[in-house]
């Protein structure tokens, strides 16, 4: 039998407003047009890179005046304790506006969460962005390949695109969160239920989480959720969280809402069923709201 399954898509945008120039809040850029995001867990919190592979370039738009922090980690074979030197250039046009120039030694607490080579720990530098729009390119020789974390304080983000929510196939329930004027839909995860997705690639899977808490719960508590798709071996992540100060459910009047965690998972060509597990606690259950770029969206099973 065939079933036809409806998805609801709602247009959203990536990246909440950003704070006026001069602002010391700093945004991390977690989309860039044909980039593939790495994520890298540092101290077990996920973190989004980009990959600057040998004679590849990663670009970015900038709009200032602002600023543009480049965290920098790069990927070698060498054994622990040794050090490797590398330089990461940033250029406009035929112009170099900044390069660092550096070393460092392997890491024994970051790791690309997919596996791959080892890490280095992080090097930063920072740039002050002009006034107007700037076209970047970063690149970077002497390791095997780097990875860049990019992160702005006072500057709009020019790479921010239109989102599309989406409706899981499958989930135990749907809840509604309430914040400032928004009423947004999640969908709950619980032990042993899980919430799927069917998703045609490529496109880049972004699912915010928050945590239930109940009358028992108090200052700072983790969860674990982890992200399965056919054939692949789970992804886990693991957050700490307290409870939210804007945000709260409209229809769980016993449960109080965390604060939003955020995982982004690349998805490749063709069709995908992704699910997401509570992992831990053992006893107790989380909000998931999940959106994608360049939605290619199929109705039919």
């Amino acid at each position: 039998m065939r079933r036809s399954w409806v998805l609801i898509l709602l247009c959203l945008p990536l990246v909440n407003a950003t704070p006026p120039a001069g602002a010391g809040r700093w945004h991390a850029i977690e989309y860039l047009e044909g980039q593939t995001p790495v994520t890298v867990t540092v101290n077990g919190k996920p973190r989004i890179y980009y990959r600057i592979a040998p004679g590849k370039e990663v670009a970015v738009k900038v709009l200032g005046p602002g600023r543009l922090k480049i965290v920098t980690r790069a990927e070698t074979s060498a054994a622990a304790g040794s050090s490797i030197s590398y330089r990461v250039s940033v250029s406009e046009g035929a112009k170099a506006v900044k390069e660092q120039v550096t070393e460092s030694s392997v890491s024994d607490r970051s790791a690309v969460l997919e596996g791959g080579p080892a890490l280095c720990k992080s090097r930063t530098f920072t740039w002050a962005i002009p006034e107007g729009a700037h076209q970047l390119r970063l690149t970077a020789s002497g390791a095997p390949s780097v990875l860049v974390r990019l992160l702005l304080a006072g500057s709009r983000n020019a790479n921010e695109v239109p989102m599309i929510s989406m409706t899981p196939i499958e989930a135990s329930r749907s809840v509604t969160i309430a914040e400032g004027e928004k009423l947004i839909p999640y969908y709950s995860v619980l032990p042993g239920k899980p919430v799927r997705w069917r998703i045609v690639g490529p496109t880049s899977l972004e699912i915010t989480s928050r945590l239930d808490f109940d009358s028992s719960m108090r200052g700072t508590q983790p969860y674990r959720l982890a992200v399965l798709e056919q054939g692949r071996p789970a992804r886990e992540f693991d957050f700490k969280t307290t409870k939210a100060t804007t945000a709260s459910y409209t229809d769980l009047k016993d449960r109080v809402a965390s604060k939003l965690s955020r995982m982004v998972v690349p998805v490749g060509d063709g069709a995908h069923e992704i699910s997401v597990e509570l992992r831990e606690p053992k006893k107790g259950s989380a909000e998931l709201h999940a959106r994608i770029t360049n939605p290619i969206v199929t109705g039919e099973e």
